[in-house]
């Protein structure tokens, strides 16, 4: 194969693995509804979370770990930032809370 063909494939095969690697991104509307809380007294605590994010989405992957853990309340234990390529990363640990009775 010519030295382009394999560039090629390997592109093509980095974005199947990498793209199926990221999983779902959708958060459904009744996942928006998920807030923050600095009190949890009353809460069922269901599990700790690490995700990484930038800061225009840092809201929104913490409202999708959260629905995907099944919780409806997060808090936010621990943010730290760094610098890479350019692109400041948060690097953020959540506790899942779910506060909310079901109705």
């Amino acid at each position: 194969m010519k030295k382009t063909s394999w560039i090629v494939l390997l592109i093509v095969f980095s974005l199947i693995v990498f793209g199926c690697a990221r999983g779902n991104r959708y958060l459904p509307p009744e996942g928006e509804k998920i807030t923050t809380a600095s009190d949890t007294t009353g809460c069922k605590f269901i599990k700790n979370v690490y995700f990484e994010a930038r800061g225009q989405t840092l809201v929104h992957y913490a409202q999708l770990n959260t629905y995907n853990a099944g919780g409806d309340t997060y808090k936010i234990v621990s943010n730290t930032q760094e610098r890479v390529m350019g692109t400041t990363i948060h690097m953020v640990n959540i506790e899942v809370w779910k506060c909310k009775k079901d109705q």
